[in-house]
């Protein structure tokens, strides 16, 4: 519980501010996310979810935070982790899909207050309370899934406001079939929904003019979207955008987001097939390379 008494000089916490893997979604969320939340990714399947919770906590984890992962899909790997840059030597992993377990396991880390920690709930579609498995064909199973993580969801939003922890939950699409036409949504329950303080949603195209392939025809680079479907940060719900996942690397290509975002906003300008910055010029996008300082110098130019 928090008590801010304004007459007796008490301030509200201060956000720290985790940046995404995304340049457009950090310049959509006011520079990335903030700490004392809950924030939901939810998409199709290889769009990229874990890789930018995982790219997020490595940021995080610069900043001082300690994650702890709730591995609900026994899916999480060391080499992959490290890959997207998390200090493996310094996570703590729950594999669970059972709410009390979970609850039991990472009480400790909620009510820390010595340490920041941000948390990662992969997938949050897989956490049920103990009596589903006890009657799972029972009518009281039915909707028991979405119940699950409203109780859930209340029950960690009360060690939010030190401010000291965050929260990162994955979500599966879900197909809905109750009306005229199919619609696609994440797969939770309005409990949920109503928690967050963001929801992206991610989207794989699956166009073959937005794929790169090897001669093997293998997919080296895949354009993806993101949109803020809800937002408590800024006033930006429905704002959208694009990334590049690299499937074969299991990364977000940041750099290429960054170029594409500076020639539009005319920081690289493009005349032609030429494309220039400052003392640098490139013939072809393809060819454009950018030293760390120019990368630095980009992202301080787009956040203006």
């Amino acid at each position: 519980m928090l008590i801010v008494d304004k007459r007796k000089g008490d301030t509200m916490p201060i956000h720290e501010v985790i940046p995404t893997p995304s340049v457009g979604l950090n310049r959509a969320l006011n520079g990335g996310l903030n700490s004392g939340a809950t924030h939901l990714f939810w998409g199709t399947p290889s769009v990229g979810k874990t890789t930018m919770c995982f790219r997020i906590i490595a940021e995080a984890q610069k900043m001082g935070y300690r994650p702890v992962i709730v591995d609900s899909e026994s899916s999480y790997n060391d080499e992959y982790a490290k890959k997207c840059g998390i200090d493996i030597d310094d996570v703590v992993i729950v594999q669970s899909t059972v709410v009390e377990d979970i609850m039991k396991n990472i009480i400790g880390y909620l009510s820390d207050d010595k340490e920041k920690h941000i948390f990662l709930f992969d997938s949050l579609s897989n956490i049920v309370k103990e009596e589903f498995y006890d009657k799972p064909e029972s009518g009281k199973a039915m909707g028991l899934s979405a119940r699950s993580q409203g109780y859930f969801l209340q029950k960690l939003v009360n060690y939010l406001h030190k401010e000291r922890n965050i929260m990162l939950f994955v979500a599966h699409q879900t197909v809905d079939l109750s009306g005229m036409y199919a619609i696609t949504k994440a797969k939770m329950g309005n409990t949920v929904h109503h928690n967050m303080s963001n929801i992206v949603k991610l989207f794989l195209s699956m166009s073959k003019s937005e794929m790169e392939r090897e001669d093997n025809n293998m997919i080296t680079s895949q354009k993806a979207t993101w949109t803020v479907e809800k937002t408590k940060q800024c006033p930006t719900i429905g704002s959208t955008g694009y990334y590049y996942v690299l499937p074969q690397m299991g990364q977000i290509d940041t750099k290429r987001e960054l170029i594409d975002i500076a020639i539009d906003m005319d920081i690289i300008q493009r005349k032609g097939a030429w494309y220039t910055y400052k003392e640098s010029k490139w013939n072809g996008l393809s060819s454009i390379e950018l030293s760390n300082k120019e990368v630095v110098e980009l992202e301080k130019a787009i956040k203006g």
